[in-house]
C-alpha cells in the first residue's frame, strides 16, 4: 500500500494541508510552515517511503518544470533530419540550464493539438501551418508557446532567420564563380521559410540580369528522396539547359542532389556546384564537403526555449519576433577555392 499525505501527517504531527504546504510547495494563505516544522514533514516522508507524484506541484501552484517540443510533423522524429536533431539539443539545453525538462509531444502540427498536456508549463512549435489551431488552444489553457518559422501576425512570439537574405548570400556566391544557369530546390509550399529562400534566389539572378528560369525551380521538399529525384531530372536536359550550380533548401536535398550529379557521371563542384541550407554537421561528412548557409540550428532552438521560458516565469519583454541572422559557410562544393574567396554579399 503505498503512503499517503494523511500517513506523513500523522508521523509528522501535523496536518494533511502542512503537509502538501511541504511537498508540493502549494501557495496557502493559512497555512505557515515554520523550519522545524517542514523538516519534521519531509523526514517523516523520507522515512514512510513517500514518492511523490510528479505532476502535484503543478496542480498546487498551476506551473510544472516541463516545457513542451511540437515538431511539424511526426517524421520529423524518425527521418534522420539533422536540423531537428540539433534544434532539438538547443531547445533541450536551454531547458536544461534554468531547471526544466524537455517533453516530445507525438502529436503534431498536421493534426492540430488532439490534446495538450495540462501539466505542461509552456510549448515551443516548429513551423506550424496557418490559422494553428494548437494556438488557440494554449490560449484557452493559459499556457504561453513560442513559434519558430510560425506566422508574426497569429503568435505573439516568434523566432526565425533570415530566410531571404540566406537565399541572397548562396546564389549571389555562385554567381560569383561565374555561373548563370542555376537551378533552385525549393521546400515544401506548406513551410514558412520556403518562399524567402526562394525570392533570396531570384532576387540575386535580377541582380545579374539574369531572368528566372521555372524549369530549373524544382521540388526540394527538405529531404534527399525529392532532392535526387528533382536533380536526376535536371541532369537530363540538354546540355545547353542543363544547370551548371544548385541551390538546394536544405542540406538533405543538396545530398540527393549531390547523388543525382554523381549518377550521372558529372563532377562536383568541376561539373555543377551545390550550396545547401542549415549548415548542421551534415554539411562536413559528405564528400565533397558541402557549402551551406548557417542559420545557427543551435541558437534557434536555445533563443526559442529562453523566450518560453521568460514567459512562464512572467518575464514578459517586447521580444515579438527574433529574427537571427545567417551567413554562408564555404566549402569545396561551390568550386570557390578555384575562384578565389567570396566576396561579402
Amino acid at each position: 500500500m503505498s503512503t499517503t499525505m494523511s500517513d506523513i501527517a500523522a508521523r509528522a504531527g501535523t496536518s494533511v494541508a502542512a503537509v502538501s504546504v511541504a511537498l508540493n510547495g502549494a501557495r496557502s494563505k493559512t497555512v505557515k510552515l515554520s523550519e522545524d516544522t517542514r523538516e519534521r514533514i519531509l523526514r517523516a516522508a523520507n522515512e514512510l517511503g513517500y514518492r511523490r507524484n510528479p505532476h502535484a506541484g503543478a496542480l498546487a501552484t498551476g506551473r510544472s518544470k516541463v516545457v513542451g517540443l511540437m515538431l511539424p510533423s511526426a517524421s520529423s522524429y524518425a527521418d534522420h533530419d539533422p536540423f531537428f536533431w540539433l534544434f532539438t539539443t538547443g531547445v533541450a539545453a536551454a531547458a536544461a540550464r534554468r531547471g526544466y525538462n524537455l517533453m516530445l509531444y507525438s502529436a503534431n502540427s498536421e493534426n492540430g493539438p488532439a490534446q495538450i498536456d495540462r501539466f505542461v508549463a509552456g510549448l515551443v512549435f516548429v513551423s506550424p501551418p496557418t490559422e494553428a489551431a494548437m494556438y488557440a488552444e494554449c490560449d484557452r489553457q493559459r499556457i504561453p508557446y513560442v513559434s519558430v518559422f510560425g506566422d508574426p501576425a497569429e503568435a505573439r512570439l516568434t523566432v526565425g532567420s533570415s530566410d531571404r537574405e540566406g537565399g541572397l548570400m548562396a546564389t549571389r556566391h555562385l554567381l560569383q564563380q561565374g555561373h548563370r544557369r542555376i537551378a533552385h530546390l525549393r521546400g515544401r509550399e506548406e513551410i514558412r521559410t520556403t518562399h524567402p529562400r526562394q525570392q533570396g534566389y531570384e532576387d540575386a539572378l535580377h541582380e545579374a540580369g539574369i531572368g528566372v528560369d521555372e524549369t530549373l525551380i524544382q521540388p526540394g521538399d527538405f529531404n534527399r528522396l525529392t532532392g535526387f529525384m528533382s536533380t536526376k531530372a535536371l541532369m537530363a536536359l540538354p546540355g545547353s539547359r542543363r544547370p551548371t550550380a544548385i541551390f538546394a533548401c536544405n542540406d538533405l536535398a543538396a545530398h540527393g542532389a549531390m547523388e543525382a550529379i554523381a549518377e550521372a557521371g558529372l563532377r562536383i563542384p568541376e561539373d555543377v556546384a551545390v550550396v545547401g541550407y542549415d549548415d548542421t554537421w551534415f554539411a562536413t561528412v559528405v564528400q565533397p564537403a558541402l557549402t551551406s548557409v548557417d542559420m545557427d540550428v543551435l541558437g534557434l532552438g536555445d533563443r526559442a526555449a529562453d523566450l518560453v521560458l521568460d514567459a512562464i516565469e512572467g518575464q514578459f519583454t517586447d521580444a515579438g519576433q527574433v529574427v537571427l541572422p545567417v551567413r554562408l559557410t564555404v566549402r569545396e562544393s561551390s568550386g570557390a577555392q578555384m575562384s578565389g574567396p567570396m566576396e561579402g554579399s
